[in-house]
């Protein structure tokens, strides 16, 4: 019997599922779809009790995705390339570069490339999360076989016959967000979230015409669009676009990608936008295509009375539900939890034998502890040379130890201050937010290369066509809530090539 699963995409304002029938011989059928809205329906809860009122989509495996913004993501380079090790190391390598304890996330990883060295890209969910959406399915499907990231399973179908080195960027747009995702072939670089989605552009067609969500939401979907409501969606795609040129120039800078996208796939009901595909072309340089996974002709589909298909709406869950049930082929979190639980039991058995013996030992330990007593105080005063000797190679300045750990922690509580720009400041500003800010003022074609902060001081330098645009950049920082004074200190003609090279000193606001 051909088996049934079921792919659910829970988005932020609806629910799209769609059951697929895969044969033996690995062809696929739609047997049914269902797109239902979540605000209409009173909640997400509410919505998938809609959805399964329908018995055809009860009692199947079930194929569902985290949304990319709940999750965090990090790239990191390991001297080898067997899973099992890279399993066993992964959550080491990353503790010192996550703020979450690693006892509250699952860590999941694909492939990224690399020579000699082998790049890893890692995805970490919250196991609250992932426990919520597995509770959540649990009264209505057979199992939760995958729970995936949003986007990923679409990206892996849409690129599984990709050859070479050609990097394209995927860009699912929903609702109220768009999830980014930078592929090479079959390997996924990077995946990036911005809060732009259809209802942002509905908003500023609602304010630039007057008229409440519903009358924009009909205008931008009729595609005539007014002079004054076209000139605020380019606006608002533009800044969009320049994110993405932004994002883009970061991971060649950071070699996280090799080359450009040469290629922009859209997908998501959010990618109707009128004239988004016109601006992302002209602002990336790319040839921009819309996504039909039906179109490739391997999935057959049955009519559904009353309904039609829309790729840009379907297609997400489409993907998940045809997603091969094997390791490397995107992430299962649903999969480690379920070894999570496994490792519990075979933990709890360890336990009570490990109980039993513990009762020995003690007996033991009883007896043996008026003749150790006089070894246990050599012991200790050794023990106390040793913590004096590892404190004294973290801080060599230190001229009293009291209390080692106490005063150890308030000097990494210190260094994470530092490390966040708190400092001495007294703004309420972290590094990220003074990052952000100069990177939105600066010009397109001035190049910062080095950043320093100490205290309420910044100290940029960077490569400029001209002095002209030294000096524009400077007056830039007049606009800006988190600075105070800007000086530029030396400039000079480069060596190679034209531009100057230059350096400003900022101060900021108390």
């Amino acid at each position: 019997m051909p088996e049934k699963i079921l792919g659910l995409d829970i988005g932020g304002s609806s629910v799209k599922a769609v059951l697929l029938s895969r044969g033996f011989r690995g062809g696929y059928r739609v047997l049914g779809y269902r797109r239902i809205d979540i605000p209409a329906a009173g909640g997400p809860a509410e919505a998938l009790e809609t959805l399964f009122a329908d018995d055809a989509f009860r009692g199947a495996v079930c194929v569902t995705a985290l949304h990319a913004g709940m999750l965090s993501f990090r790239s990191i380079r390991l001297p080898f390339r067997d899973d099992r090790r890279i399993r066993q190391t992964l959550a080491f390598a990353l503790e010192p570069v996550i703020q979450t304890p690693l006892e509250e996330v699952f860590i999941d990883y694909t492939h990224a490339g690399g020579e000699g060295k082998t790049e890893i890209f890692a995805a970490l969910a919250p196991r609250t999360l992932v426990g919520e959406r597995t509770e959540l399915l649990k009264p209505y499907v057979r199992e939760t076989e995958v729970i995936d990231v949003s986007a990923v399973s679409l990206t892996l179908r849409l690129t599984r016959n990709k050859s070479g080195p050609e990097t394209v960027l995927i860009l699912d747009i929903g609702a109220s967000d768009t999830t980014a995702v930078f592929v090479c072939g079959k390997r996924i670089l990077h995946i990036r979230h911005f809060p732009f989605g259809g209802e942002t552009v509905t908003r500023v067609i609602a304010t630039a015409l007057n008229r409440d969500s519903a009358e924009a939401e009909a205008v931008k979907r009729s595609g005539e669009i007014p002079p004054a409501a076209a000139a605020a969606i380019s606006g608002v795609c533009q800044r969009f676009c320049n994110e993405l040129g932004n994002t883009r120039t970061s991971l060649l800078l950071q070699g996280a990608i090799a080359q450009a996208p040469a290629l922009v796939l859209l997908t998501g009901g959010g990618s109707r936008t009128p004239g988004l595909d016109a601006i992302l072309t002209e602002s990336l340089s790319v040839p921009v295509e819309r996504v039909d996974l039906l179109a490739k002709g391997d999935i057959q589909i049955e009519e559904t009375p009353g309904q039609s298909w829309d790729p840009a709406v379907m297609d997400q869950a489409l993907a998940l539900a045809a997603r091969p049930m094997v390791k490397g082929s995107g992430f299962n979190f649903r999969q480690l939890a379920s070894e999570a639980r496994a490792g519990y039991g075979e933990f709890r058995e360890r336990l009570k034998k490990g109980a039993i013996a513990a009762v020995v030992i003690l007996i033991l330990a009883v007896v043996e502890i008026g003749l150790d007593d006089y070894g246990a105080r050599l012991h200790l005063a050794s023990l106390k040379q040793d913590i004096t000797a590892e404190f004294k190679k973290s801080d060599p300045n230190v001229a009293r130890i009291i209390d080692p750990v106490a005063q150890l922690r308030g000097k990494i509580a210190e260094a994470r201050k530092l490390s966040a720009g708190m400092g001495d400041t007294t703004m309420e500003v972290t590094v990220l937010d003074l990052l952000k800010e100069i990177s939105g003022i600066a010009p397109a074609n001035l190049l910062l290369t080095s950043f320093s902060l100490d205290g309420d001081a910044i100290a940029l330098k960077g490569e400029a066509r001209n002095f002209d645009a030294v000096d524009a950049f400077k007056k830039a920082f007049a606009n800006s809530k988190y600075f105070k004074t800007v000086t530029i200190g030396s400039t000079s003609m480069m060596k190679q090539g034209s531009g100057v090279e230059f350096d400003l000193k900022v101060t900021l606001k108390k």
